[in-house]
């Protein structure tokens, strides 16, 4: 396991928020069109499983769940994950949230897990707070991610970065959509660690 023992900093009045990404070397996280995916390795997706087994709960975007959302439950209900997070001490069924304020476009199978947001995300935070969700893993999508970081609700970041490079087009996003942050206000982050598997490499960092 690539982040066998994990532990995360405690936050005051709301949860710690981390989020996860493979990126290509020219920072495309996704491509609206098919035969792009996946864009990582056998190992990436591991350790995606592996970081939602330390999570309280996993949170998706209305894009996000409406492609891989069927997957995803599919993947949470599996018993190996479910085996996994025993041994991490968590509750075995990792609660999984699509936050949305259109449910009509996505599948009657994930609508006991679409959550309105209420407002401004800060108010989502102390509400999923109150329901004693310490680590939140928020996957995205990019426009997602873009919502939190203005609330400055992002704490750390794993990125994996594949050796490929998809170029640029009207279908490519990058890793934050939807935002663009003025120089005082552009994040800034600590590398706490960096690792390389075959040709991909794996880094984790920590807001600052």
């Amino acid at each position: 396991m690539l982040y066998s023992d994990l532990k995360f900093p405690k936050k005051v009045g709301r949860p710690f928020f981390y989020t996860n990404f493979v990126a290509t070397l020219d920072g495309k996280v996704a491509v609206k069109k098919p035969g792009y995916f996946p864009i990582g390795s056998k190992t990436d997706y591991q350790t995606l499983v592996q970081l939602r087994s330390y999570a309280d709960c996993l949170i998706h975007g209305k894009n996000l769940a409406g492609e891989f959302g069927e997957i995803t439950l599919q993947s949470l209900n599996k018993i190996s994950f479910k085996k996994l997070r025993r041994k991490l001490g968590k509750q075995e069924n990792l609660p999984y949230l699509i936050l949305t304020k259109h449910i009509g476009s996505l599948p009657k199978s994930l609508g006991a897990n679409v959550i309105h947001p209420p407002g401004r995300i800060f108010g989502l935070a102390k509400y999923l707070y109150s329901k004693g969700y310490k680590n939140i893993l928020v996957e995205g999508g990019p426009t997602l991610l873009g919502s939190f970081l203005k609330e400055n609700l992002i704490d750390e970041f794993f990125l994996t970065i594949a050796p490929k490079i998809f170029g640029s087009g009207k279908d490519t996003l990058t890793l934050v959509e939807g935002v663009l942050f003025p120089p005082t206000k552009i994040k800034r982050l600590k590398l706490i660690s960096f690792k390389q598997i075959h040709n991909e490499i794996y880094l984790r960092y920590r807001t600052i």
